[in-house]
């Protein structure tokens, strides 16, 4: 049955670039490129000839396809082919991972043998632990056999499916294989264009694009199939295929007669007009279903006896015993010429054949039996196979297949109101993990009218709906409304009231309201355990140990009791599989590690998080609470470089809105501190894109004003801090209005040093005022050591704006910063004090707390901060010496802090001239000589100009010839 392939003509220069992608696959650098073209150019036939070629070399190839038909586009469905592909081509796939990662891979090899079962509870980490397990069986078969993963026709995917996709690029880096997707340029969905679009920006990323062949390789091809034809001939149907291989093989059957359509698909019409209707019916069965169609299969639905004619016509193609549709554009005009009788009739023997196919009870083709029976007007047998498949579409964690299952359900007339009602309740999850809450909000809004609904349930899913957007005030409000509902519940009710108020308890801590939340998650945690809720009781006890450390008063040992309570929290959970509670244990357990200034070891327990949580795949996207405060603590720590590598691999994965904008603001502070200010511009515009509320937004306006300050804007920096400083005082939570308050006051003090003549007043401004006062809410005794050494800095800016801040109170700051090993304060803080020693005249002390500062500063990479250190270091006539933490007077133009005018005036004073003639020298006036006289001898410790001379002498500077 099958024709011999023709040879490739025409495309030889793709084809090339192609080859060196596959070579550069071996070598070890993964690609991943686009072919992208129009229907008929021969994207299909190019990247078969790459396969072949692949295989040849031994190359493990693996292909999936997208179809055209709604009813076919089935959750993570090209993907799945891929993985299915894999397992028949490598039997002993299932021994080279681990049992957490098959398990994960449950939702694309249902119904297959050795099919893995399970799944973790939370729909959220069983997505993330999906696309993990992917990508780790991925790896299990790239470290042993070159690969080549193809996915076609990627403009009819469905949304899980460009999700996986999109997980598998950009984790491509750490792969060793070749990753080819083919796509029309246009007419597809808007998820897909916004897919392409940050494909091709991705590092691995190539694309060819298949411009129409010339008219050489177009009569190449004509002379091939049809040797007897002419050259007139040829030139007429060169000229008609306009550059489309397709287009000029369909004209070459014709046998270049006159009068054929002018384009292509009137072509393609003309040509289904001549095929009987048992031939037409069998080829728009065969394009419905997509893929490949057996030749029994046809015959169990009477249309076996039509596939020698469109073999003849080339109207499908033969792989193997079964049939597929020649190309896709023949499917589309099938479908566009069709009559609604004709489709119903079509739709009806897909139906049949799918049923005979997988069976009538199959789950995972349950929406492709659904969505053709509904075509075929069989509505009652239609609903229950929608609903079958969308619950199993909820489990495969596809969730906005799911969401479109439940989506075509509701717009289904319903038998009664108990059954809509339950119906919509039931599509609530769907709806929320496809990040559609709006919607689901609706639909809870819409169930809450009918009579007899359980409204407490309404309230609690209310409540998760609201908090995973972020508004933590209303979801607490709702959760407080389920708790009323629920007094006094008992069985299943004591169930979802523990979880209601472990729920209200993280939200009450996220609101900063500590105490309220310790007693809630007490509560919530006495009801988990008489209901044997043990997720629950989880949740509550995180959240306990955490917000009892930050009570306004708390008890004695709190801290060593919540290291204590999260690490056996963590041990029960990763003993229960529970992975949330997992990531939700550990990532609290850094972080209180860290706020008791234990940073190190804070970085063991994220690595012995991260290592725990390994046996589920790359973790990075799975673990985010681990993977956020594992970057802050390596940033804190000065391991800039290791903390931009795992912020940008966590970046690469699946990460949540609010994570990326963490990790993006992460990295912005670090290149801000590392004066790479293009780099940091790019990801503060990401940080943007992904703007949240709450506190989310608030750290995204710290990370705007430290980039304002480092890039010499500190007014700018000081109003973004003003502008939020209410909110601020809001959240009742020391750290970030006492670090904010330690940014503001640098920045009016870096303002108050830059402006001539200085403003007297700027340290009692309104704006410093506020801040001042805001400091002092709390307590000095109220706070933690970590705490109280943030207020000191605030002291010690505020003490800048009437220059009285002192050596002694910068290098106290500067001994703390050590003890908690927080490298970049240190630096900063004996910068500070090295600049106060110089206007002080201590040029001894002021070498050595600059040179400390300057090979901290070196060490971590932090080029504005060293820049500056080595400015002050110039002008105060100091010479730092080299990682000897000491530093000598220098012969220095610019001798105690004196200005590049100052030293030119103080030049010609040595040499005995008067105001007049340094004024005349100088082409300025009199009084302006004046001024910078009196500035010298106040700067120098002199009393007059004879003094100054001297003094010049004794540092060892002629006077006459500058040293530099």
């Amino acid at each position: 049955m099958a024709r011999p392939a023709p040879r490739m003509v025409g495309r030889e220069p793709e084809f090339a670039r192609l080859i060196a992608y596959l070579d550069a696959s071996e070598a070890g650098v993964p690609t991943a490129v686009l072919v992208s073209a129009e229907a008929g150019t021969g994207k299909t036939r190019l990247v078969d000839e790459v396969a072949r070629t692949a295989a040849a070399r031994g190359h493990t190839v693996v292909r999936g396809n997208c179809t055209p038909s709604s009813a076919t586009r089935l959750a993570f469905g090209p993907l799945a082919d891929l993985v299915r592909d894999l397992q028949q081509q490598h039997p002993e796939l299932r021994g080279a991972v681990t049992d957490e990662v098959w398990a994960g891979l449950a939702p694309i090899l249902a119904g297959t043998t050795d099919a893995p079962a399970g799944a973790p509870p939370d729909p959220a980490m069983s997505h993330a632990r999906l696309f993990a397990a992917v990508i780790a069986t991925l790896t299990a078969v790239a470290s042993e056999h070159p690969l080549v993963l193809i996915v076609e026709d990627l403009h009819w995917a469905d949304p899980a499916s460009l999700d996986l996709l999109g997980f598998i690029a950009r984790k491509l880096a750490d792969q060793d294989m070749l990753l080819i997707v083919t796509s029309r340029p246009v007419h597809a969905s808007e998820e897909v264009m916004e897919f392409l679009g940050e494909f091709t920006r991705l590092e691995a990323a190539e694309t060819i694009e298949l411009a129409p062949l010339p008219d050489a390789a177009i009569a190449e091809l004509i002379r091939g199939a049809a040797p007897e034809f002419e050259e007139r001939v040829v030139a007429r149907l060169t000229a008609r295929a306009a550059g489309s291989p397709f287009f000029a093989s369909r004209l070459a059957r014709h046998g270049g007669r006159p009068g054929l359509p002018s384009d292509l698909e009137k072509l393609l019409q003309f040509e289904l007009r001549g095929v009987s209707d048992t031939a037409r019916r069998l080829a728009s069965v065969v394009a419905a279903l997509g893929g490949s169609v057996g030749a029994d299969e046809l015959a169990a639905i009477g249309c076996a006896e039509a596939i020698g004619e469109l073999l003849e016509r080339d109207i499908v193609t033969a792989v193997g015993d079964s049939v597929r549709i020649r190309h896709a554009l023949i499917g589309e005009v099938l479908e566009a010429t069709s009559t609604h009788a004709a489709r119903r009739e079509v739709h009806e023997l897909a139906a049949k054949l799918l049923i005979g196919r997988y069976g009538e009870d199959d789950d995972e083709h349950a929406l492709e039996l659904g969505r053709h029976r509904l075509a075929a007007g069989e509505e009652e047998a239609a609903r229950a196979d929608l609903l079958r498949g969308a619950r199993s579409a909820l489990a495969a964690r596809a969730f906005a297949a799911a969401r479109d299952g439940y989506g075509e359900l509701l717009a289904l007339p319903a038998p009664d109101q108990a059954a809509r009602t339950a119906l919509l309740l039931e599509a609530v999850p769907a709806y929320h993990w496809a990040g559609d809450v709006t919607r689901a909000l609706q639909l809870l809004d819409e169930a809450e009218t009918a009579p007899g609904v359980d409204a407490a349930r309404i309230a609690f899913e209310r409540g998760r709906l609201l908090s995973a957007d972020g508004r933590v005030a209303e979801s607490a409000d709702s959760f407080r409304t389920a708790l009323a509902l629920l007094d006094g519940a008992s069985g299943e009710r004591l169930a979802l009231r523990a979880r209601a108020r472990a729920a209200l308890a993280l939200d009450l801590m996220n609101q900063g309201d500590m105490a309220a939340s310790v007693a809630e998650a007490e509560t919530a945690m006495t009801d988990a355990a008489a209901a044997g809720a043990c997720h629950a009781q989880l949740d509550a006890r995180i959240t306990r140990a955490v917000a009892g450390t930050m009570v306004p008063e708390p008890a004695p040992g709190a801290g060593e009791f919540a290291e204590a309570e999260l690490r056996e929290c963590a041990r029960l959970a990763l003993a229960a599989d529970d992975l949330e509670a997992v990531v939700r244990a550990y990532g609290n357990l850094i972080f209180v590690v860290g706020i008791a200034e234990r940073h190190r070891e804070a970085l063991d327990v994220a690595r012995e998080a991260l290592a725990n949580c390994s046996k589920y795949g790359p973790v990075l996207s799975i673990s985010s609470s681990i993977t956020s405060n594992y970057v802050s603590e390596l940033a804190t720590v000065g391991e800039w470089d290791e903390a931009l590598a795992v912020a940008r691999a966590a970046l690469s994965e699946q990460s949540s809105a609010s994570m990326g904008l963490y990790l993006h603001s992460e990295i912005v502070e670090i290149l801000t501190l590392r004066g790479e200010r293009g780099d940091a511009e790019a990801h503060l515009a990401e940080a943007r894109r992904q703007f949240g509320d709450g506190v989310y937004a608030l750290q995204l306006v710290f990370v705007e004003a430290g980039f304002a300050l480092w890039g010499g804007r500190p007014l700018e920096a000081a109003e973004k801090i003003d502008g939020i400083l209410d909110d601020l005082i809001e959240q009742d939570d020391p750290v970030m209005l006492l670090d904010a308050a330690r940014l503001a006051l640098r920045a009016h003090a870096d303002a108050y040093e830059r402006t001539f003549p200085r403003n007297p007043l700027a340290s009692s401004s309104a704006a410093v005022r506020r801040l001042m006062a805001a400091i002092e809410i709390f307590g000095e005794e109220e706070l933690s050591s970590f705490e109280q050494n943030l207020r000191r800095f605030c002291v010690a800016e505020r003490a800048r704006l009437d220059d009285a801040d002192t050596v002694e109170q910068w290098v106290e700051i500067a001994e703390a910063a050590r003890g908690r090993e927080a490298a970049f304060d240190e630096a900063y803080a004996l910068y500070r004090a090295g600049m106060r020693a110089l206007t002080s005249r201590a040029l001894g002390s002021a070498g050595a707390l600059l040179a400390r500062s300057h090979e901290i500063a070196t060490a971590l990479g932090a080029r504005p901060l060293s820049e500056r250190v080595e400015a002050g270091a110039r002008a105060g006539g100091v010479r730092i010496a080299d990682g000897s933490g000491s530093a000598e007077p220098a012969a220095s133009p610019r001798v105690a802090g004196l200005s590049e005018r100052e030293w030119q005036v103080l030049e010609l004073v040595a040499q005995g001239r008067s105001n007049r003639d340094i004024a005349r020298e100088l082409y300025i006036s009199e009084r302006t000589v004046g001024v910078h006289v009196s500035r010298i001898l106040g700067k120098l410790g002199v009393r007059n100009r004879t003094e100054a001379a001297r003094a010049v002498s004794e540092l060892g500077v002629d006077a006459l010839t500058s040293a530099e």
